[in-house]
């Protein structure tokens, strides 16, 4: 089946991911309708891009309701930064799209209590459920495990993670690298060894690099964690992890981007996780699967405890 799309955020801005995104969805023969962007000039410039590297036909608007009132979507990708993403929701759902975010689901520009923070978020996702859209939210790494596993065989025995660490370089600084990072390490977690709780959180930070270093408690047991995150401008991005002590690089040959995971001892080619993830999207829409509400929410209310214990 072919979707009709429309992508807030897909000018090229920092770490934006936008363009690449709209790139997956065009090469899998879908249609981009429309993007939004923050001002004209920037959104023209993002629609001009699209065109010239991506070769994607597109009309651009710099208010989401005016790219609803002119397209009939199916889909709307919110890749805008995290403290925009719930207006988006909430309009998304209001008009029976799904939905692809980026992670985090979304962040607020200033504090709300838990409580608040996690009903807003269900409000939409039981909407969005109740008229049959599904919520996907872009978190790549888990899109990798199996080519670790190529790399390490016998890094996971009998299904036992005792230990997990993963290492960003995000552009952010101070808490906003938590915003923008968090997220990868727990959906890491998560497919590793399910749902589970952080305990004995400990954070240590400079104004350019954060270390996290907590328990992750969950059925099988507890794995110990750390999630490091350090600013750099280097492109791309130095990335890595580690699961009971083997760690794995991830690395991209220029200029035809082929993203690679490196071991100690050997370097393999991978799928782009970006498009692994789109796939992923479009087969559970083509399959009409329910949003998984309760691995939406435990990924906020982790979020949320990580950027609390932040001082």
């Amino acid at each position: 089946m072919s979707y009709k799309i429309g992508i807030i955020g897909a000018a090229r801005r920092h770490q934006g991911t936008g363009p690449f995104i709209a790139r997956t969805f065009a090469n899998l023969g879908h249609k981009i309708s429309g993007i939004v962007g923050t001002s004209e000039n920037s959104t023209q410039q993002a629609v001009a891009d699209l065109s010239s590297h991506y070769d994607i036909d597109t009309q651009g608007y710099t208010d989401f309701k005016e790219l609803l009132n002119q397209h009939d979507l199916d889909i709307i990708v919110i890749a805008s930064p995290p403290g925009s993403h719930f207006n988006y929701l909430q309009l998304a759902a209001d008009n029976n799209l799904h939905i692809f975010c980026e992670k985090p689901f979304w962040w607020p520009d200033s504090r709300l209590a838990l409580a608040a923070y996690e009903q807003n978020l269900e409000a939409i996702i039981t909407k969005s459920t109740l008229n049959r859209r599904y919520i996907h939210l872009n978190t790549q790494w888990p899109y990798t495990l199996k080519d670790f596993s190529r790399l390490y065989p016998m890094a996971i025995i009998n299904n036992e993670i005792k230990q997990f660490a993963m290492h960003l370089s995000p552009q952010s600084q101070g808490v906003s690298m938590l915003v923008d990072g968090a997220s990868h390490g727990l959906s890491m977690l998560y497919q590793l060894v399910g749902a589970g709780s952080l305990n004995h959180i400990e954070i240590l930070q400079t104004p350019n690099r954060v270390v996290i270093n907590f328990d992750y408690q969950h059925d099988r047991g507890c794995t110990k964690s750390t999630l490091g995150f350090i600013q750099t401008n280097e492109t791309p991005k130095p990335a890595s992890y580690q699961i009971n002590g083997y760690t794995v690089h991830r690395t991209v040959s220029l200029p035809e981007y082929q993203i690679q995971l490196q071991s100690d001892q050997q370097t393999i080619s991978i799928q782009d996780p970006l498009d692994a993830s789109i796939r992923d999207f479009l087969a559970s829409l083509d399959a009409g699967l329910e949003s998984d509400e309760s691995a939406l929410m435990l990924g906020a209310r982790h979020l949320y405890q990580l950027i609390e214990h932040y001082k």
